[in-house]
């Protein structure tokens, strides 16, 4: 999957974004437009924040190989 960081850092921008033009609006109801728009991507940014972590949790590079044991006795004899 790819790097999701990126388009979580765009929509913490348009969260943030939003969130100014509400307090900024006259009109009550692009006021609230842009408060819920707001509010919408903000969730959005959540749960690609869970996503992010999680990925970084299963990053393969910090996986190990693992390799299996067999002791001695058990190897074929060639």
């Amino acid at each position: 999957m790819k790097d999701l960081r990126p388009r979580l850092e765009k929509v913490r921008a348009e969260a943030r974004g939003f969130a100014h033009m509400s307090q900024l609006a006259t009109d009550v109801e692009k006021r609230a437009l842009f408060k819920r728009l707001a509010d919408e991507l903000a969730i959005e940014a959540l749960e690609l924040e869970q996503i992010v972590k999680q990925q970084e949790q299963l990053d393969p590079s910090d996986q190990h190989e693992v390799v299996e044991f067999k002791p001695s006795s058990q190897k074929k004899r060639g």
